[in-house]
């Protein structure tokens, strides 16, 4: 895999997070509008794994690109620990709604600090925070939010031992 630079580097961070986040968000918010989803947070259960396996599937587009513009190891990494974490979600929330929100808060800060070393351990709050909000904003219970921390730390610790390991 080839080393980011700029412009390569912008093109092929902008294509993982079109694929990873930007397109799967936006099919939601276009089927919520349109009726066919009760509200963006996929409260229903019966709908949460189309949505969830429309996402792998974007990923996986994704992914196909990134390899044709020979994105670096580290990036490729991210968006494959992305697609366990998808998968992990999807298989919990056929039966019970896990705090997505909260694994990838947990998720990204572990790969901020694999890839920026210990300053970035001040972004330590933010999961805390989004696990709070999820609470408070009655999204989610305190149980699901801690399930959500679990996820994303196991996804963080296999991206962290991934691009350690190169």
């Amino acid at each position: 895999m080839g080393a980011a630079g700029w412009p390569g580097g912008a093109l092929q961070a902008g294509v993982a997070a079109t694929f990873t986040t930007v397109l799967p968000l936006a099919a939601v918010l276009v089927l919520v509008r349109a009726g066919r989803l009760t509200d963006h947070h996929i409260s229903e259960r019966r709908q949460r794994a189309p949505v969830l396996a429309g996402t792998l599937l974007s990923i996986g587009v994704g992914l196909c690109i990134l390899a044709l513009l020979d994105a670096p190891w580290a990036l490729v990494a991210a968006v494959w620990c992305t697609v366990a974490g998808v998968a992990l979600v999807l298989v919990v929330n056929l039966w019970w709604k896990l705090s997505a929100h909260s694994a990838v808060a947990v998720f990204v800060t572990c790969g901020a600090v694999t890839i920026a070393g210990p300053a970035a351990l001040l972004l330590l709050p933010m999961p805390v925070a989004v696990g709070w909000s999820r609470v408070r904003l009655g999204a989610h219970t305190a149980g699901q939010v801690a399930a959500g921390f679990l996820v994303g730390g196991v996804i963080g610790l296999a991206f962290a031992a991934v691009v350690g390991n190169r």
